[in-house]
């Protein structure tokens, strides 16, 4: 039996748990973090490769996309060799649930975002633009396209390099470590037990993404999760010169079709899982329903594909039940909401976009009941262990709303009176002819692709090069 200490043991090595692995190791603490597999090879490496600030959070919690947008922004800080610019293309057409005002509308909102990140404005591109772009897009219809962008990374090799910044800061990470059980320890603290390990500590958090709700009941607590399914189709090629956002044929939701140096990914699906965390399986109606909407767009696109990669979003099951109000937050729980030895917590619900704040908001908890110990530094240093000056942006994220995330309805509504008030800016800008269209070559600019993108444009679905685009500083 191999028996451990230690201030600290986090369950989970997701992006969640590496995150919180090198938070709690940067302020001293003697850390250990526990994965009953291998690191990141679950959860985050099925997501959809993004590092974004949650445009799509803007329907219905604003406060998300403004938390996420604040720490994507400094995720590049310390993870830039990680990350690419990605632009995207959003095609609008005849008949859509929603048009061009709409959809405008919404990314002029975004647009402030955009700048915590690192993101560009959006641009309006007339439909002829459009099919320069992308001749092989569907023509029939086409009202035109507006462009945004956000950040590409290797999922997998964001979880390593936190996990690596937490060893050098001292923390121990222990992969194949299943925990089994977890009772309080006779002389204080808690006690964790799996195959031929303990693990004595002070205090436990559970980050185990789908799993946190099993993992809380090996403690006596109970977390309101709920699980919903996103599968996408993985190509082993590049499809698309760059990605593209589309209505489904439902009318409802939304898949990309986003394309990295060697592979395009289509998806991903939202769908409701009834079953546990460990029987994610993607149906045959999700597979159907992404290759109906791609090709719903590209009449040629491929129907075989090389692989199917299916995860769970673990939402934090507090919005009443509607899909409308489940809000993509997180929430950090204790003994008071969740039941259990005050000795373990669990931080559940965010998103791979927002994993270093959810690590902070831990950490301060966990120093909080330890005692004293140095404040956050993850954002004052690369993930390589660089020194970045202190920066003033902590300032632009205000304190999130009590009122807000207790009421899913009312922040329904606070989401829809600021979109509102952009959809009556872009009517008043149209009606005056203030609206500016942007030229393919401008999208070009913009985005740092080469003016030969227009000889290069490959007519049939095969290999398309990436373009050639400066890294983030």
């Amino acid at each position: 039996m191999n028996r451990e200490t230690a201030d600290v043991a986090i369950i989970g090595g997701g992006i969640t748990g590496a995150g919180l692995a090198r938070d709690c190791a940067m302020r001293g603490l003697r850390t250990i973090l526990l994965e009953k597999s291998q690191p990141g090879r679950q959860t985050t490496a099925s997501s959809s490769r993004l590092i974004h600030g949650g445009l799509r959070y803007l329907l219905y919690d604003r406060q998300t996309t403004l938390e996420t947008s604040w720490d994507a922004g400094y995720i590049l800080q310390i993870a830039a060799p990680l990350l690419t610019r990605l632009p995207i293309l959003w095609p609008v057409y005849r008949g859509h649930a929603h048009g061009l005002a709409a959809v405008d509308a919404l990314l002029q909102s975004y647009d402030g975002f955009q700048r915590l990140k690192g993101g560009k404005p959006h641009l309006r591109l007339t439909a002829e633009e459009t099919l320069r772009l992308l001749p092989t897009l569907k023509k029939e219809g086409l009202r035109g396209a507006l462009t945004f962008d956000e950040w590409q990374v290797d999922p997998v090799r964001l979880v390593e390099s936190n996990l690596s910044s937490a060893e050098r800061h001292g923390a121990a990470i222990r992969r194949d470590c299943p925990v089994e059980s977890i009772e309080k320890a006779p002389g204080g603290g808690i006690l964790l037990k799996g195959p031929n390990m303990e693990v004595a500590a002070s205090l436990a958090v559970n980050a185990g993404g789908p799993w946190a709700g099993e993992i809380a009941r090996l403690a006596g607590a109970r977390v309101p999760l709920i699980l919903r399914r996103g599968t996408h189709l993985v190509y082993e090629r590049r499809l698309v010169p760059f990605g593209l956002i589309l209505e489904a044929e439902d009318r409802r939701r939304y898949i990309f079709i986003l394309p990295g140096p060697n592979y395009t990914l289509v998806g991903p699906t939202d769908v409701e899982h009834s079953a546990g965390p460990g029987s994610c399986a993607p149906s045959q109606e999700e597979v159907a329903y992404l290759l109906a909407t791609a090709r719903r767009y590209f009449k040629d696109f491929p129907e075989r594909f090389d692989r199917v990669v299916c995860g769970l979003r673990p939402i934090v099951g507090e919005s009443g039940g509607k899909e409308q109000f489940l809000s993509r937050g997180f929430k950090l729980y204790g003994e008071a909401e969740q039941g259990g030895p005050g000795e373990f917590l669990t931080l559940a619900g965010g998103k791979m976009s927002d994993y270093r704040l959810m690590a902070e908001t831990a950490a301060d908890a966990v120093t909080k009941k330890l005692g004293p110990r140095g404040p956050c530094r993850t954002a004052l240093e690369t993930l390589e262990g660089k020194e970045i000056s202190a920066s003033s942006r902590s300032a632009l994220l205000p304190k999130p709303s009590s009122l807000l995330r207790a009421h899913p309805r009312l922040r329904y509504a606070h989401s829809l009176a600021f979109l509102a008030a952009c959809l009556m800016r872009r009517t008043a800008a149209a009606a005056t002819r203030r609206l500016k269209h942007s030229k393919a070559e401008e999208f070009l600019d913009a985005y740092e692709m080469p003016a030969s993108f227009f000889s290069t444009q490959l007519t049939a679905f095969s290999i398309v090069p990436p373009p050639k685009t400066k890294s983030p500083s």
